[in-house]
């Protein structure tokens, strides 16, 4: 059996940024890049990689999960590298001498990310399920919380101890 030569890793357009122009420094041409920011509570051996970002060469609309969703494709054999701004105290980038961002960085396999994803994405699901409300009733508190705050009622949607 051979193995498959590409990882797909699908994500809510809200973590994908597609078609970032920049103007290239020796040519002058207009080209563009994509970049890809994990999600939070994704980790990678024992490592919370949330906020870590890369730049796939490409991006597709999901085949499967709808039209609000992508699909990155990865080569299977090629690390991936993940980077994040280091912020101080305030949540403000550090910028190193040279002016430029300092950065953390780590490279992974494709299928450690698609993994991890899979894995925050189980928790994720099975925490909502606790709630032990269904869905409508969820959507319902919703809508009654979001009436409240038009009517500048109390803002305390989603009050948990009136389960």
């Amino acid at each position: 059996m051979t193995e498959k030569k590409n990882v797909y890793i699908s994500l809510h357009e809200a973590f994908v940024r597609e078609g970032i122009q920049y103007t290239d420094r020796k040519t002058g041409e207009q080209r563009s890049f994509n970049v890809v920011r994990l999600p939070p509570d994704t980790v990678i051996d024992g490592r919370d990689v949330g906020g870590y970002e890369f730049s796939p060469l490409y991006v597709n609309p999901s085949r499967f999960r709808g039209e609000h969703w992508r699909d990155v494709p990865l080569l299977a054999d090629r690390e991936v590298r993940l980077s994040r701004s280091v912020l101080d105290a305030e949540g403000r980038p550090i910028v190193g001498e040279d002016g430029r961002r300092e950065k953390e960085t780590m490279a992974v396999m494709p299928s450690q990310i698609r993994d991890a994803l899979s894995e925050a994405r189980r928790r994720y699901a099975e925490e909502a399920s606790r709630d032990g409300r269904g869905l409508a009733e969820r959507a319902a508190g919703a809508k009654v919380a979001s009436e409240s705050m038009e009517r500048g009622g109390p803002a305390r949607p989603f009050a948990r101890d009136g389960r």
